[in-house]
């Protein structure tokens, strides 16, 4: 399964990891959080998030309302992390090869 880096087209500001299928699959997943149309993507290679030291057991537990815990993303829940892998070193790299992720506007994003 590839793995894939995006960011914004303009200014570069980061997307995230996606480890998807194909660049279909990835316009899906972006466009759950910002605009498809306003992305580019590099392909990497292999990684890892990490979690060293202590970590929560999984499965997670739902928090209840109100717990302070709530309000931190999943991967805080579980303890601090790390990437490995490639996935370090594409973050760094101004040798990645960057691709629109679609044509300009090419597809309308949806609803947020």
């Amino acid at each position: 399964m590839p793995n894939f880096l995006v960011r914004m087209r303009d200014g570069g500001e980061a997307v995230g990891f996606f480890a998807v299928e194909d660049v279909e699959d990835l316009i899906f997943w972006v466009d759950e959080v910002t605009d498809p149309a306003d992305c580019e993507y590099a392909e990497i290679g292999s990684g890892s998030i990490i979690w060293e030291g202590r970590a929560a057991s999984l499965p997670l537990q739902f928090a209840e309302d109100g717990d302070e815990e709530s309000s931190l993303s999943a991967l805080a829940q579980i303890g601090p992390h790390d990437l490995g892998g490639t996935w370090t070193s594409a973050l760094f790299s101004d040798e990645l090869e960057y691709e629109p992720l679609v044509s300009d506007r090419e597809i309308v994003a949806n609803d947020p």
